[in-house]
């Protein structure tokens, strides 16, 4: 692709062009499976897989150029990456249309990387209609994402990086927004290890989410993502350096643009303490009230 075209469409990826409403969208695979209505819709280009009858946008992939990663969340969890870029295993909670763990590869054709997703019809549908493979070291796990991480901790597993993007935007799986389970994922980290993590910008919830994580974590970054989404980093032994993380987008840059991300998009900053907020627990964990106020 010539250098130009890329500039453009890389600009329009970042938010100059948004991905259409999937309610416009022409459905082109409608199942119910045990979990929820799934769709996959088109509109002006793009193919997105959408839950529930609110046809609430899950993946995105753009038809023409199905390596950029289309939705900006999906983008700004690769600062996950650029805090730790020497990973070499990496967990990611929630499969979607497969996009992440996709780019993952391509970004590293030797990363080892696990994929948990609850509903088996989700990985059919990210198979059939947005070119999710598996190959020797990228494999597919079906399950809840919790038992998953409990089973990996008592294998002796550990990850130099976990994606956590497991909610919906009209339903949150309250057991895995709680201290005990991020105390757990937090465990599953190898030394330097990070976590990147979908969750929610504004709204009731928020606050909690992130008393949440400091609670467990301590200092946390965040990335204020186009479409409500924002993404806290956090790690076992703490953040690099300002210095360190340009350093380490520079050096990821090339391979970056590769999957449609610009520099600018993995800025992160400083999540300030949060305080009066109750952090969720497994016996406090009202996260669907919240978000639903």
């Amino acid at each position: 692709m010539r250098l130009e075209l890329l500039a453009v469409l890389l600009l329009a990826l970042a938010g100059c062009a948004r991905p259409p409403d999937p309610a416009d969208g022409r459905i082109v695979h409608r199942e119910k499976s045990m979990y929820r209505d799934l769709m996959v819709v088109e509109l002006n280009g793009y193919r997105c897989m959408t839950f529930g009858r609110h046809r609430t946008m899950q993946s995105c992939i753009l038809l023409s150029d199905p390596d950029m990663l289309a939705l900006p969340y999906s983008r700004g969890v690769f600062a996950g990456l650029v805090a730790n870029p020497g990973a070499k295993r990496a967990l990611v909670i929630g499969l979607g249309g497969g996009v992440i763990p996709r780019a993952l590869r391509r970004i590293d054709p030797s990363m080892r990387i696990d994929v948990i997703e609850l509903d088996p019809a989700v990985v059919d549908v990210a198979k059939q209609y947005f070119g999710y493979r598996e190959d020797p070291a990228l494999r597919t796990f079906t399950g809840d994402g919790r038992v998953f991480v409990r089973r990996r901790l008592r294998a002796g597993v550990r990850y130099d990086l976990i994606v956590i993007d497991a909610f919906e935007r009209v339903y949150v799986p309250e057991h895995m927004l709680t201290r005990e389970f991020i105390g757990e994922v937090k465990s599953l980290l190898s030394p330097h290890g990070v976590i990147a993590s979908n969750t929610f910008a504004s709204g009731p919830l928020a606050p909690y989410e992130a008393a949440t994580y400091q609670s467990v974590f301590g200092q946390i970054r965040v990335i204020d993502v186009a479409m409500g989404s924002r993404i806290i980093l956090a790690g076992r032994d703490g953040l690099p350096a300002d210095a360190t993380t340009r350093d380490n987008a520079a050096a990821l840059e090339g391979r970056f643009h590769t999957i449609g991300i610009l520099k600018r998009e993995l800025q992160s900053h400083p999540q300030p303490e949060i305080e009066g907020y109750r952090p969720l627990t497994d016996q406090y964990a009202p996260a669907n009230l919240l978000f639903k106020q």
